[in-house]
């Protein structure tokens, strides 16, 4: 006897409880009608039925919701058809919501038996990525303390794009999203909560990526923040780590601004899957081809650096790049270089020196350093890590020589 959790509309709830009531005979039963997707996950979590039978259109529904059910049961799709409805969210097992019980039934036993391997919401064959043509990711990332991550961030982006590299700027940060008021940018639409929800809602596909990427300068897209930071919750681990792959099919570069704060603590908290504030800045860091972290030129900054390697080597980044910034008097440039890079595993560490009023300019503008200040040091400073293999990967920078 199959066991089922059901969450669908009343009409099509109705029909579907009525028709296995008429025919005793079935193998399954409903044991659960729920009316909606926190009920059913609720249910399923507390290890009632064998499968859950969804309507693909509840509110909330996306790949997130749909991990917590297959960790506890085997999960069927109702598919409103007429509605345009075309996405399956990565479920293999999914029938039209309209079909008759019998057809219902194959399908919960078949995903019951793991019938073509149930897929768990991943777009594997979607988001696998050819080597040879995907876009490198960098996600620029530095301790507590505000060491310049921002700044850095989009003059780095702006850097890459004038030396003629078609690039994209993230706002990962869920704490301080700052990239459209760096840009100039009058009218922001939180662009990172639209992508994670449409990948969520497995329909991020190119054209809907590219709406939600204007471009700011040429060759640079800006993908925006979240606005409100109040907002981070609807920044899921799921979604995030699904957005990376689709960035990096679009080739050239994709620059990431992240928060600093790494933890996993809000997983202590909840009984369930809990949404993460951190998710944005671990999942960036994971995908990211190489890390860029910025730290400021004094004893506190260096040292948090030091401690949070550990982290960043749980969290598996792999190629990670130190930038020094506000390098100056009373300590010797050299003197920093010869601390860090002798504590630590590094490969390449960069000097930026010391120029607020540059730096005040350029924020009050709304400007880049290459526009407001394009002869000062610090600029000059930053075109260099740009045109590195820190930003363009030792192959690209091979090519460009």
């Amino acid at each position: 006897m199959i066991d089922i959790v059901l969450c669908a509309s009343g009409s099509d709830e109705v029909r579907i409880v009525h028709d296995l009531a008429q025919d005793r005979s079935r193998p399954a039963r409903v044991v659960r009608r729920c009316a909606d997707l926190a009920e059913t996950l609720a249910v399923s979590s507390a290890g009632i039925g064998d499968v859950v039978l969804i309507d693909l259109t509840v509110k909330g529904l996306g790949r997130d919701a749909l991990s917590a059910l297959l960790r506890e049961s085997a999960v069927v799709g109702l598919q409103h058809e007429q509605d345009g409805e075309t996405t399956t969210l990565g479920l293999r097992h999914v029938v039209p919501v309209t079909a008759p019980v019998d057809e219902i039934l194959r399908a919960a036993a078949a995903a019951l038996a793991g019938d073509g391997a149930d897929t768990a919401p991943t777009r594997a064959q979607e988001t696998a990525v050819d080597e040879a043509s995907a876009g490198r990711i960098i996600a620029v990332w530095g301790p507590t303390g505000a060491p310049g991550r921002s700044t850095i961030a989009v003059n780095l982006a702006a850097e890459a794009a004038l030396a003629g590299t078609e690039t994209v700027l993230v706002d990962a940060d869920t704490y301080g999203p700052a990239q459209s008021q760096m840009l100039g940018v009058l009218d922001e639409a939180p662009g990172l909560v639209a992508a994670c929800r449409a990948q969520d809602r497995d329909t991020l596909d190119a054209a809907t990526l590219e709406s939600l990427l204007p471009m700011v300068q040429p060759r640079l897209r800006l993908l925006s923040g979240i606005g409100v930071p109040g907002r981070w919750a609807e920044v899921r681990r799921t979604a995030v780590d699904g957005l990376w792959p689709v960035l990096a099919r679009r080739g050239g570069l994709v620059v990431v601004d992240v928060a600093a704060v790494l933890e996993e603590d809000e997983e202590l908290s909840y009984d369930t899957a809990a949404p993460q504030r951190n998710a944005a800045a671990i999942s960036a860091l994971a995908h990211a081809d190489a890390v860029l972290a910025v730290v400021t030129a004094d004893p506190v900054s260096i040292t948090r650096l030091l401690r949070d390697h550990a982290r960043l080597q749980e969290i598996g980044v792999r190629e990670l790049h130190v930038v020094v910034n506000r390098v100056g008097a009373p300590v010797p440039g050299e003197r920093v270089r010869e601390l860090i890079a002798s504590r630590l595993p590094l490969a390449s560490l960069n000097l930026l020196p010391d120029d607020p009023a540059v730096c005040r300019a350029a924020a009050w503008d709304g400007a880049l350093l290459s526009e407001s200040a394009p002869r000062s040091a610090l600029r000059r400073g930053l075109r260099d890590i740009a045109a590195s293999p820190a930003v363009q990967g030792a192959a690209a920078q091979a090519v460009r020589g």
